[in-house]
């Protein structure tokens, strides 16, 4: 338009004069496109981790509501899966049990929804030191980090769709895997958040290794040696008791393996074990096998004698030695089994017992 002006007149501020004629021409704003898109300014990085968070809820997917955080310096990635519409009570809810872990931010970047516009979320925020700042309404780029996850969670829930697992251990796993997987910088979040690696399963091809202190500090307690008797304690019904055993191996300075005279072994440690000097009590496993114990003084030729027929043991008994010196004893026979009359059954008549 202006070259066209100047081809048939010109006056001093021809171009400044046709630019103010086209910008108060109705017709003509209503078809000018867009104004060139603006550089893009990156948010300033924070100094310290969890300084300057941004959050934002997902769109409903799945039939679940999804609340992110991510931390602006770390990229650390909290997400709160709930079944209802969110508002500001529950949003505070979840955002304290995030914090009850990192701490409050100094500064928090959301949209201008209004579970986050109204009082009631401006006060929680004021109240715990949480300075607010509001992206541009309509201008969710300004928001990026949160529509970058957001997108991202989304992507691989679809992609979990075939495996048919609760919701919550879906993102319990999207969260571990992407805790742990390195950025362009060779870092992964949990590098630059909890400045340690986190193990994962493919950790498990490496050695395993003892984790031992630098600084060894050796108690000073009492020591029992490998095959000292000793008793434990044990809680009957909530009743203390106590149980004999031997030592048979020490782990470390502070565990020992006891076995018990009941036969099982038991781990225990020091502060549950006395050295004892009560020796192990001798059990008789099968009294079929054993000889009559309610004497000690008694004659050892009673077992083999027990065993023979009726008609010798009588004949045996009128006879026995029961001492040189006791004759009222010598006179009236011992007898070692019943007086009353024997006979069989009645249902045994048909049989021959000889």
């Amino acid at each position: 338009m202006k070259q066209l002006a100047r081809r048939y007149c010109i006056w001093k501020n021809i171009d400044k004069d046709i630019e103010n004629l086209v910008k108060s021409c109705k017709d003509c704003s209503s078809v000018k496109h867009s104004p060139a898109k603006a550089p893009l300014h990156h948010w300033d990085l924070p100094i310290n981790n969890w300084d300057r968070i941004h959050i934002d809820y997902a769109e409903p997917f799945q039939g679940f509501h999804y609340l992110i955080v991510v931390d602006a310096k770390s990229r650390w990635v909290e997400i709160k899966v709930l079944q209802k519409s969110p508002n500001s009570e529950i949003t505070m809810k979840l955002l304290n049990e995030i914090f009850a872990t990192h701490g409050y931010p100094l500064v928090m970047v959301s949209d201008n929804a209004s579970i986050f516009t109204n009082e009631e979320f401006k006060y929680f925020c004021c109240t715990n030191g949480i300075k607010q700042k509001f992206i541009a309404p309509g201008h969710p780029a300004t928001n990026g980090l949160t529509e970058r996850n957001v997108q991202t969670l989304k992507d691989k829930l679809k992609l979990m769709t075939s495996e048919n697992l609760p919701i919550h251990l879906k993102v319990q796993r999207i969260l571990f895997r992407y805790r742990a997987t390195p950025f362009a910088n060779g870092k992964s979040p949990a590098e630059m958040y909890l400045n340690r690696k986190i193990r994962i399963k493919l950790d498990a091809m490496f050695p395993h290794y003892e984790m031992k202190s630098e600084q060894k500090i050796k108690p000073h307690t009492r020591v029992i040696q490998v095959g000292e008797r000793v008793r434990t304690k044990f809680f009957v019904n909530n009743k203390l008791n106590w149980k004999l055993g031997v030592v048979t191996q020490k782990l470390g300075h502070l565990h020992y393996i006891v076995k018990l005279d009941e036969g099982r072994e038991v781990k225990r440690h020091i502060n549950q074990m006395q050295k004892s000097a009560i020796q192990k009590e001798e059990v008789i496993s099968n009294a079929s096998n054993s000889k009559p114990s309610f004497s000690e003084d008694y004659n050892h030729d009673y077992y083999p004698f027990i065993n023979r027929p009726i008609t010798q043991r009588n004949k045996l008994t009128t006879d026995r030695d029961l001492g040189d010196n006791d004759e009222q004893q010598r006179s009236s026979p011992l007898i070692r089994r019943s007086a009353r009359f024997r006979r069989p059954p009645a249902y045994l008549q048909d049989y021959d017992l000889s």
